[in-house]
């Protein structure tokens, strides 16, 4: 039952190694489109259709980290319909991917992540207001080339650094909806573990990292006193106190914080993103210099984990899949397959990504009051390296009138986490899920998502 009909037939997916792909009841398409001609600006993308009703299940943009993490990793390690084996040749088909229920645009973004690229070097030096501009170009682009997509319900996602990209790329967005030169027909943001403002610069971060670290019991009661001593965090979650997350934390909150994660929890000897999974050691780490405070339990000091998880029902799963991969994207036949110029494919990007210290919760308490969208932030809550208590604590400080109270959501009749409804925007927990919620717990990962999609009540079982 596949669907489209306008699409490019040069980007048409007919064979992908490692599958055969004529079992498949859904097309895919996959190549670039050139943002900027002038500059030679391409960005990559991996378009799969739904296993349902593609002409009119929803369109989804999957946005990766990073910055500067490619959106293929979300493709084959989280939600994608194929895993890569160990071989790094064969596919094996995924029955948790999200496309069993929509259409979803996986993007390389920015240029210079991925097979994503431009001929224009200095365009390999970016920040946020340029990737959310051309994310924006990237899709108005898309959608003239499937033009039959342009009146299903679309939704923006992604995870961790995408906590900037998603509503950063919906504010550009809806300008152009508000001024009538877009038709997009937007309905929300789907956003997990998002890195959100400058949070790794401001009291929320230190505050939220040694909290989730001590009270999992990995850290010594002894450190998180004197970093409470340090950080001054008495009343820090009172109601009143909101604007206190957005102070610089002291120099003697930075040496309490980061000597004891470096003393107690060494580099590489816990996984920051799931503390309970075991670590891959066949991995190559990924490490920024980052001063002399913040070391490597820095959110992006590592790009992203390599990880190990458990086992979820009639699912294999690979400690080093991000190896998997490499291997399978950098073979010329899959290249080939993909409509891709021969090149040396790596998850993360060539690029120099400059912050702006943008604040992202104005952009929401903006979705908020001008728009219907639904919004649900979602959160493994063993994940330390974007902490859920952090995430709870910008999302109650939006300002958004409270709807529904805390309440558990099940899943096989198990409390599977908890959610609270404000007006405009919810918070979903993951109990027991790391920072990539689909990779790390395949099963409630597909669960909640389902019911978002379906009417965003996560009471159903």
């Amino acid at each position: 039952a596949c669907f489209v009909s306008a699409a490019p037939a040069e980007a048409l997916i007919t064979n992908l190694p490692g599958y055969n792909i004529s079992s498949l009841n859904f097309n895919m398409y996959s190549g670039y489109i050139t943002i900027d001609a002038s500059r030679g600006k391409n960005l990559f993308y991996w378009f799969v259709e739904s296993q349902n009703n593609p002409s009119t299940d929803p369109v989804l943009l999957w946005l990766n980290g990073g910055p500067g993490a490619s959106s293929l990793l979300g493709f084959f390690s989280e939600h994608g319909p194929f895993r890569p084996q160990p071989n790094g040749v064969d596919l094996d088909f995924y029955p948790y991917s999200w496309n069993k229920i929509a259409n979803i645009i996986y993007l390389e973004s920015p240029v210079g992540v991925g097979f994503s690229y431009s001929d224009t070097k200095r365009d390999y030096i970016t920040n946020d207001t340029q990737t959310a501009q051309d994310s924006y170009t990237f899709l108005d682009m898309w959608f003239q080339q499937y033009p039959e997509f342009l009146s299903n319900p679309f939704y923006i996602t992604g995870e961790s650094y995408a906590g900037h990209y998603c509503p950063q790329l919906a504010n550009v967005l809806l300008d152009h909806i508000q001024n009538g030169t877009s038709s997009i027909n937007m309905k929300g943001l789907l956003v997990g573990n998002p890195v959100t403002d400058d949070d790794w610069y401001f009291r929320r971060n230190e505050w939220s990292y040694m909290t989730t670290l001590y009270t999992h019991g990995l850290l010594p009661q002894s450190s998180y006193v004197d970093a409470y001593s340090a950080c001054n965090w008495e009343g820090f979650l009172l109601p009143g106190n909101c604007d206190d997350q957005y102070n610089e934390p002291s120099k003697e909150c930075l040496e309490a914080v980061y000597g004891a994660l470096n003393k107690f929890l060494p580099y590489s000897q816990i996984d920051q993103f799931d503390i309970y999974a075991p670590i891959c050691h066949d991995s190559v780490d990924f490490k920024l210099d980052m001063g002399p405070y913040v070391s490597h339990w820095h959110p992006l000091a590592r790009g992203l984990a390599r990880n190990n998880f458990p086992t979820a029902m009639n699912v294999t799963f690979y400690p080093c899949i991000d190896n998997f991969m490499t291997s399978y994207l950098n073979q010329p036949s899959v290249q080939q397959a993909l409509h891709v110029k021969p090149t040396t494919w790596d998850m993360y990007g060539k690029i120099l990504y400059l912050n702006e210290s943008a604040l992202v919760m104005p952009l929401y308490q903006r979705f908020i009051s001008e728009t219907d969208w639904r919004i649900l932030i979602f959160s493994g809550d063993v994940d330390s390296a974007v902490p859920f208590l952090g995430t709870q604590r910008w999302v109650s400080c939006l300002g958004a009138t409270s709807v529904s109270p805390w309440t558990n959501w099940e899943f096989h009749t198990q409390i599977a986490g908890a959610y609270t409804v404000y007006d405009g925007i919810s918070l979903l927990t993951i109990k027991g899920c790391g920072h990539m919620v689909p990779y790390y717990c395949p099963e409630r990962g597909y669960a909640f998502y389902e019911r978002f999609l379906a009417n965003g009540e996560f009471t159903s079982n």
